[in-house]
């Protein structure tokens, strides 16, 4: 055993000398957190905020403990709503809680405009494209931001007696350089009850409040800072939010940092002292004509009860150093393992990403991507379900994308990919077609029209669809207009469904700090017909 102990750190070691000279700028990993709100036979509806980074023919998890458990498979999605097929014999009912698993940049909410030009792109390649290296810090200089957003999501329908109605209030604040001094604040809380059922918030607050961040931050100067609180740290945001100090310091192109603290509850995302965690990080970035290179090195170590939950490093990298030429690649490493109750320092692969983007010309680009990942074990928590986890196979998936310009104005693209895990039936596989005309004549406005082609071990589907959009009174009232046929034939049985959605959108800018949108959507599915309404106000400070 101490000879094992001796070898893992020594192999740890010379990784962490290895990559010593590389800096990290993190993709962040998102989670999102949505719940069931219409079971019509076999199809579970579930609604999210937003379903940006969901693709069809993707798995939405339950969580167990801190475990995330496969159960429903996306067949159509649209903007804030997902219908999906259960996988194995879970039963569901309205209300419960479902995860989904995106990789994205930076939360950033996007105007309609914006929608329109990243809704088609990956989003690892999207930050490629939105990383730049770090600048330092300017003048101490006192500066304050903040959003107070409103939202109210109903689903009604004729084939029901039951409506479903639920209210979120969001509160995000950075304050700079408070009073002109070296300390910063930053918070974002949300605050979300269903209608008639305030008895689950008096159940556990902590049901109905998520503080994802509230931290104080204090510089020392320009290149030395320590955070306390709850924050996640976008240098390490694959960690996930930690409750406790975060320090960082750098030093012309390096920086290097250390965290002590505690994860939030997996129940209830409450404070949980028990669940303690430490790492440390190191990175580097380059500038040069062309573009930009960051990478980083992370190792950390989870406990639960005092016991190692999960111990593991992990390395990420992204480059435009050629021209015209985005490169992103990802691994994580596991250096812990539970063997028939012993402990176990060895190294296991549990995720591997690598994506790649050419633009060939202004009119031509190509994309491609690999994905490797398995399901993460934290051997403490989960304890009753990891021979269950152990005996998954990792999911893989390769993806690949060709957008071409012929004309101004004009795009066409087309996208497909395959994802399979052993014990599948068979693939699952997808194939999208779209083109856009930007500027349609007469009315200026924006045409989409796109055919989604997939095959799962479950089902063959086609969803074909088409959207149209245009901003009014300079820009300040954006409105959509979207139409989807749906056909799916389940493998197994004989069981078909046809759908007709259409979905409507107004968005309008009072001004450049106030803002409110109505979405509505109607299916169409042959007596029945289900209605999902979502209002948004959003202010500005």
């Amino acid at each position: 055993m101490t000879s094992s102990i001796q070898n893992s750190r020594i192999l740890l070691l010379s990784l962490m000398l290895i990559f010593g000279f590389i800096q990290l700028n993190a993709q962040v990993t998102n989670i999102l957190s949505g719940e069931v709100s219409y079971i019509s036979g076999q199809n579970i509806y579930v609604k999210f905020s937003s379903t940006q980074g969901i693709e069809n023919g993707d798995t939405l998890f339950i969580q167990q403990n801190s475990a995330l458990i496969p159960t429903l498979l996306v067949t159509h999605h649209s903007s804030i709503s997902c219908l999906c097929n259960p996988i194995g014999d879970l039963t569901f009912k309205v209300g419960d809680k479902i995860i989904g698993r995106i990789q994205s940049p930076e939360h950033t909410i996007l105007t309609p405009t914006q929608e329109q030009t990243t809704i088609d792109e990956d989003l690892n390649e999207q930050v490629l494209k939105t990383t730049i290296p770090e600048q330092t810090r300017p003048e101490l200089k006192s500066k304050v931001t903040g959003r107070l957003a409103l939202s109210s999501y109903s689903n009604f329908s004729n084939a029901t007696d039951i409506d479903y109605h639920r209210f979120r209030y969001t509160f995000s604040m950075q304050s700079q350089n408070i009073s002109n001094s070296k300390l910063s604040a930053e918070t974002y809380i949300s605050f979300s009850h269903k209608l008639n059922e305030w008895d689950v918030v008096q159940e556990n607050l902590n049901n109905a409040l998520k503080i994802y961040s509230l931290a104080l931050q204090y510089d020392f100067n320009k290149n030395t800072s320590l955070w306390a609180g709850r924050k996640i740290n976008p240098r390490i945001a694959n960690v996930g939010a930690v409750d406790g100090l975060q320090f960082q310091k750098s030093w012309n192109d390096f920086y290097a940092g250390a965290v002590v603290g505690t994860r939030p509850d997996y129940m209830d995302y409450g404070f949980n002292p028990d669940l303690l965690e430490y790492g440390a990080y190191i990175g580097h970035n380059t500038k040069s004509g062309n573009g930009f290179a960051q990478s980083s090195l992370a190792f950390f170590e989870q406990r639960n009860n005092g016991n190692t939950d999960r111990r593991f490093v992990y390395f990420q990298h992204s480059n435009t150093l050629l021209k015209n030429v985005s490169f992103f690649s990802s691994f994580e490493l596991d250096l812990y393992a539970l063997e028939n109750g012993e402990a176990q320092n060895t190294l296991s692969l549990t995720g591997l990403y690598l994506s790649l983007r050419y633009r060939v010309s202004r009119q031509l680009s190509l994309f491609g991507s690999y994905d490797n990942r398995k399901n993460v074990i934290y051997y403490e928590t989960f304890r009753n379900y990891t021979d269950e986890i152990l005996q998954q196979a990792s999911r893989q998936g390769f993806r690949g994308r060709i957008t071409f310009r012929p004309v101004k104005y004009l795009n066409l693209g087309v996208d497909g990919g395959t994802r399979f895990r052993e014990g599948d039936a068979r693939h699952t596989n997808t194939l999208r077609g779209y083109t856009t005309y930007t500027r349609v004549p007469g009315i200026e406005a924006s045409l989409t029209l796109s055919a989604n082609l997939m095959q799962t071990s479950y089902l063959d589907g086609q969803v074909y669809g088409a959207r149209l959009s245009k901003d009014l009174f300079q820009g300040k009232l954006f409105t959509m207009l979207n139409y989807r046929m749906v056909n799916f034939n389940y493998v197994n049985t004989s069981s078909k469904l046809k759908q007709h959605i259409s979905e409507i959108d107004l968005s309008y800018r009072f001004n450049k700090k106030l803002y409110v949108s109505v979405n509505f959507e109607a299916t169409f599915q042959e007596e029945n017909m289900y209605n999902r309404l979502y209002l948004t106000l959003r202010r500005k400070f």
